[in-house]
């Protein structure tokens, strides 16, 4: 079956929290009270399975992180393995084979099975970035959308949504982020990745809380949305 595109609703903002590990344990209990304390009901974790290629920062070892992670009952996509690339930057996926690439999907999906109980519904590589073969490989595996870039790639009926850009903070505490407020202000449809240490300042928060109140963004996960407009 062919692929068919549309845009992302306007005045639609896809939320996640990226980099949901052990690693920042602390940091992302901190953002996800603060998201519920705006109100944020729908969003996407973003879950590493093995961030840093460290087994202290492995799921299995980290028993109650998980069983914390299942008690917000948000949904939960996998973000990279390791969010590493050989040499250490934080394009994981854009140097490796087909194969090594299925083989860390795999691995990554079990690992987040098994500890969190549940499937992750969908993948997101770090920094959004992956060659665009990764989507038939996330198929194959078994998740249920994957995106790359401004495009989310929905498996069950083989649509292409598009969003106009992809805002995502650089996780420190120097917050910024890439383009495009003027998108914003015209209600363009837009990924905004957050940070768990974002949580340490108040500029990532005091935008969502604009997006959502001054401009009538609605802030929703990735499986949400696609269930909005199934």
């Amino acid at each position: 079956m062919g692929k068919t595109e549309e845009r992302v609703r306007d005045n639609t903002a896809l939320l996640s929290l990226h980099d949901v590990s052990p690693a920042f344990e602390d940091d992302v209990v901190k953002s996800c009270d603060r998201m519920a304390d705006l109100g944020m009901e729908s969003l996407t974790l973003l879950v590493t399975p093995f961030y840093g290629m460290k087994m202290v920062h492995s799921l299995e070892k980290n028993d109650l992180f998980c069983e914390y992670i299942q008690s917000l009952g948000l949904e939960i996509s996998m973000h990279g393995y390791s969010h590493l690339s050989k040499s250490g930057a934080g394009d994981e996926f854009n140097r490796i084979s087909s194969d090594r690439a299925a083989a860390r999907l795999r691995s990554g999906f079990e690992a987040i099975e098994r500890g969190m109980n549940s499937r992750p519904s969908g993948f997101v590589p770090p920094l959004w970035q992956a060659p665009v073969r990764i989507v038939d490989i996330s198929k194959e595996v078994g998740f249920e959308y994957c995106i790359v870039g401004n495009r989310l790639y929905s498996h069950a009926d083989s649509r292409v949504l598009t969003t106009t850009n992809y805002l995502v903070s650089e996780g420190t505490a120097k917050t910024s982020f890439v383009d495009s407020f003027l998108e914003l202000e015209l209600g363009g449809p837009v990924q905004v990745g957050v940070h768990p240490l974002d949580n340490r300042t108040n500029k990532v928060y005091e935008l969502l809380e604009d997006m959502k109140d001054r401009l009538g963004y609605r802030l929703i996960g990735y499986r949400d949305y696609l269930v909005s407009v199934s």
